[in-house]
């Protein structure tokens, strides 16, 4: 009963987020109590492109908006191309190393220098108007445009991070072809078994927590899918297992009972 309760809670909610062409025939939950902890806790999301499903473990963390972190890399990497400060994968900015990372190294190494300067370039006004552009969480950039997606306003649940994956999938958000390809060919692949991960991770600290994002899409043979997890964990808690890594295992959790279920 319970799952059907939690069933219907994320449909409600996937359907107060209006979102257009974004269809969710049914959400199905999945058991991944194995992977709890004290430690922590977390929620996996996993929409199948092909069946319109939703896959999710602990929906009352699906909804809660939080920082983004470093997946906040997948916008400014868009936004960056669409403005023409990046040109393709190979894009240095000047940040006075001796060996300034380029835009495929900077991405999947979470340069944070990078991407600051990449928003200095940008510009307040250009980065508010793309991000009310792509509805991308609560759109708020305060207070430096430096770090506001890493210890600012700015905030996005999980079911949102599927939503604005899914206008990149369909290609829904008005931008040139080859920003779109440029941001896949960026994605470090990830391999558990046959299924390929092309993830963004992402680790900030809100409200004395350590908050921890993998989003990104994926691929079983000819199924694709996008997915967001969210680790949260109290501050005191640092040191004590691998957040790092943590992220992504959850997510190939999910991903191994929804496949071989």
């Amino acid at each position: 009963m319970r799952h059907i309760v939690s069933a219907l809670v994320l449909l409600l909610v996937i359907a107060s987020c209006g979102l257009p062409k974004f269809q969710v025939d049914k959400a199905v939950s999945l058991d991944l109590q194995k992977e709890e902890s004290s430690l922590y806790s977390f929620s996996v999301v996993i929409y199948d492109l092909k069946t319109k499903q939703y896959f999710y473990y602990n929906d009352s963390l699906v909804h809660v908006p939080f920082s983004p972190a470093s997946t906040f890399k997948i916008p400014n990497t868009l936004i960056g191309l669409e403005t023409n400060i990046l040109k393709d994968t190979t894009t240095k900015l000047n940040l006075g190393a001796l060996d300034d990372p380029t835009l495929k190294f900077a991405f999947q190494n979470s340069i944070v220098p990078y991407y600051q300067e990449l928003a200095k370039q940008i510009g307040e006004k250009n980065m508010q108007s793309y991000l009310k552009r792509f509805h991308y969480g609560n759109e708020m950039i305060t207070p430096e445009l430096t770090s506001f997606w890493l210890k600012g306003d700015l905030r996005i649940s999980a079911l949102a991070q599927i939503e604005f994956l899914n206008k990149i999938e369909k290609r829904q958000l008005g931008l040139r072809s080859e920003t779109y390809q440029t941001l896949m060919d960026i994605f470090q692949e990830r391999r558990e078994g046959n299924i390929k991960l092309y993830g963004k991770t992402g680790w900030g600290v809100q409200d004395r927590l350590d908050i921890g994002w993998f989003v990104g899409f994926a691929n079983h043979y000819s199924d694709r899918y996008l997915f967001a997890t969210v680790l949260t964990s109290p501050g005191e808690a640092y040191g004590t297992f691998d957040f790092a890594t943590k992220r992504i295992s959850l997510t190939n959790a999910a991903f191994q009972q929804l496949i071989y279920r």
